[in-house]
């Protein structure tokens, strides 16, 4: 005889089966990618690396040529459960923007960022003239400036 929870399981089982797969990131293409499996079965193509399409999001994008785990929301659609390597973090809420990658960090609101800000306040030092008085350290507001470059992109 059959218990209540084996019975609601049959009842709800409509034949597929969710599971994850280990890849290995062949392409990213936006908030897609293309996996090729490390068990050699057919490659996954168009993985979300996002939940939805929404325009808000939070997003790890994974390096190519590295491990991810891609899980299955149904045989046709695939989501990145999980990284070994990413090669930008992306992170939007409203008009607000945060990327970091390499390169540098990309902290934006709007059209404004926050690497223009400091290079216009920095640059704005960088013109004044004392008569009477210091003048600005201009080595080290070209220093400021340099590591701004470096930091920010």
């Amino acid at each position: 005889m059959l218990t209540i929870k084996e019975i609601i399981r049959q009842l709800a089982d409509d034949g597929s089966e969710v599971y994850g797969k280990v890849c290995k990131v062949t392409e990213v293409n936006g908030m897609v990618c293309n996996c090729s499996p490390i068990d050699e079965d057919a490659d996954i193509i168009d993985v979300r690396l996002v939940a939805d399409e929404s325009t808000e999001f939070f997003v790890l994008v994974p390096a190519v040529d590295s491990y991810v785990v891609v899980q299955f929301l149904s045989k046709e659609t695939a989501y990145i459960s999980m990284v070994s390597k990413v090669t930008e973090v992306k992170y939007k809420i409203g008009e607000s923007y945060y990327s970091v990658t390499d390169d540098g960090f990309l902290l934006q609101k709007g059209n404004d960022t926050l690497k223009q800000i400091l290079t216009l306040i920095i640059q704005s030092q960088q013109q004044i003239m004392v008569m009477y008085g210091n003048n600005p350290d201009y080595a080290k507001l070209t220093q400021a400036q340099n590591k701004t470059n470096n930091l920010l992109r």
